[in-house]
This record gives structure tokens, C-alpha cells and sequence, in this order.
């Protein structure tokens, strides 16, 4: 491990954590700024800024909105069964169109007004950036190309709307299709172990083990009920989290299957081949690509 990259890392006692690749600019910056926002700590700290840790799991993921190498471990190590990499694959498109579609009339002034071609342009305009900046032309091409697809069907979907969907008003508002999708995509993490901060503690834990303790012990029932209204009250803020997360991670899903399909082999086997020892270390870094679960970052002195 480079110690010039180590000096980032604040330990935690009992904790195992090494750091692979410096964080960005961005991840700096808030560091810097609200380091209790952005860099939790595992103790302590104020109960709002505990409890954005606990419902936000990486709080510095939605302002690293340009750091693909980080997004895409993040991808890697949240999304390892099938069932989450197929929930996602269905899910984000479905919401980011939905997204589109509830933008088709948005009531500004007297009369609703279709913004969706504008929100489309906003994110070509962001996911094509993005593949300038890595300097990936077909991965541009194709974000471009999803973009336009996911527009038309969504001014198609908003048009046909009440006729798919008869006697069914909650169901013909783009919205509700938003939230529905971001709850499937949520409940299709059921099968991967919980993170760090979600568990109240710096490392991954299967959810049997969190609910019911480990073998060979067994948690009181006082502690089950309250470890099983943690699990609802992540389901909340999960749904609000694969929400905000869709249009980011989107075109990282898109990059993915490009991978899949040949194209930058050299990056992809790299990146994988890290994430997977993250993840065989059974304890992958959060805010970091490393490992040692939630171990806070810090601006080295």
C-alpha cells in the first residue's frame, strides 16, 4: 500500500483498512468542508449526522458524480447477486424514464408544461461530458443513444398513459412509476449483506446474522424487533436512495454492458480484479476503493 495514500485514512480500532486509489478533487473538497457529512465517523458524532450516514450508506457517492472509477467499484461491490444486477438492469431505466415522463407537464405557471426534452438534453449533456472526461467516445455514443430512447418512450408512455392504465389514476402518474421502480430496485438488494453504517457498525453483515446474531448465538427478541424496524426504516431510505442514485449510475450500468460485450477489456479486468478483493477481503471500504468498510476519510494534516 502507497503511505501517501494511507495518510487519508482515520483508523478504527479493531479495523483492518488499506486504501487502493487517492479520492478525487470532489471527495477532497467536502472533506474539507463538512468532514461530519461526508466523512462519518463510526462513533460519535451529532444524531443528524449519524442518522445521514445510516440513511445516506456513502454519502459521498452523489457528489462524485464524475469519478468513474469509484462509481463503478460502487457498483461492483453493492450489486454482486444476480438478483441485483437484474433488479437494477430493469429498474434504472424504468425510473429514469418515468423521470422524464413526470416531466411532461410540470405545472409552471397556469399551465403544465412539457420539460422533458430539456431534462433529456441535461443528461446527455452529463453522461457525455462524463465520457469525454474518460475519454470514451462509444461509451459517449451509446449514453447519447440511450438518452433519445429513453425520451421517446417516455413521451409515448406519458401519452398513452391513460389509456394502458384505465380506472387506475395512481397508476397513470409518471411519479408513482417512480417510486415503484425505486422500491423494487431497493428490495432487490435483500440478498447482499448489509453495508457498513446501515448495520450500525464499520463492517458488512449478513442480514440473517444482523437480525437473528451469529451461529452459535442468538440476539433477544427486544433486539430482533428493533434490528427488524432498522430494516424497515432502511427500506424507506433505500427507495429514496436508488432514486436519487438512477440517472448517476445508469450510465455506469450502460459502461458495464460494453464491457460485457469486449470493449475496454484492459479497464475492465482491472477494475473488476480490485473490486473482487475488496470484496473477498469481506470487508470492502465504502467511501474509498479499498478496504475496511466504513473507515472514515480525513485531510491529513
Amino acid at each position: 500500500m502507497d503511505g501517501s495514500i494511507d495518510r487519508y485514512l482515520r483508523r478504527v480500532d479493531g479495523v483492518a483498512a488499506e486504501i487502493w486509489v487517492a479520492p478525487s478533487r470532489g471527495q477532497l473538497f467536502w472533506l474539507r468542508h463538512a468532514p461530519a457529512w461526508f466523512a462519518p465517523a463510526v462513533e460519535g458524532g451529532s444524531p443528524l449526522a449519524r442518522w445521514w450516514a445510516i440513511a445516506t450508506v456513502t454519502p459521498s457517492t452523489n457528489v462524485t458524480v464524475l469519478n468513474l472509477r469509484y462509481q463503478a467499484y460502487l457498483n461492483l461491490i453493492f450489486h454482486r447477486t444476480a438478483l441485483a444486477r437484474v433488479g437494477h438492469a430493469v429498474c434504472m431505466p424504468l425510473i429514469v424514464a418515468s423521470m422524464l415522463a413526470a416531466c411532461c407537464a410540470l405545472p409552471l405557471g397556469s399551465l403544465p408544461v412539457n420539460t422533458s426534452l430539456p431534462a433529456a438534453a441535461g443528461l446527455a449533456v452529463w453522461w457525455l461530458w462524463w465520457a469525454v472526461k474518460e475519454r470514451d467516445p462509444l461509451w459517449g455514443a451509446s449514453g447519447v443513444v440511450l438518452v433519445a430512447a429513453l425520451y421517446a418512450l417516455a413521451n409515448a408512455a406519458y401519452e398513452l398513459r391513460p389509456h394502458a392504465i384505465a380506472g387506475s389514476a395512481l397508476l397513470a402518474q409518471p411519479l408513482a412509476w417512480v417510486v415503484l421502480g425505486s422500491l423494487l430496485q431497493a428490495a432487490s438488494h435483500v440478498l447482499e449483506p448489509l453495508p457498513p453504517r446501515v448495520t450500525r457498525s464499520p463492517r458488512w453483515v449478513p442480514v440473517g446474522e444482523y437480525l437473528f446474531g451469529a451461529e452459535g448465538g442468538h440476539h433477544s427478541r427486544a433486539t430482533v424487533v428493533r434490528r427488524a424496524g432498522h430494516l424497515a426504516a432502511q427500506t424507506v431510505f433505500g427507495t429514496v436512495d436508488e432514486l436519487v442514485a438512477s440517472p448517476r449510475l445508469l450510465p455506469v450500468l450502460l459502461l458495464d454492458l460494453l464491457w460485457r460485450l469486449g470493449h475496454a477489456a484492459a479497464r475492465r479486468a482491472a477494475w473488476r480484479a480490485q473490486a473482487a478483493r475488496a470484496i473477498a477481503s469481506g470487508n470492502p471500504g465504502l467511501d474509498f476503493i479499498g478496504i475496511g468498510g466504513a473507515t472514515p476519510l480525513r485531510i491529513p494534516a
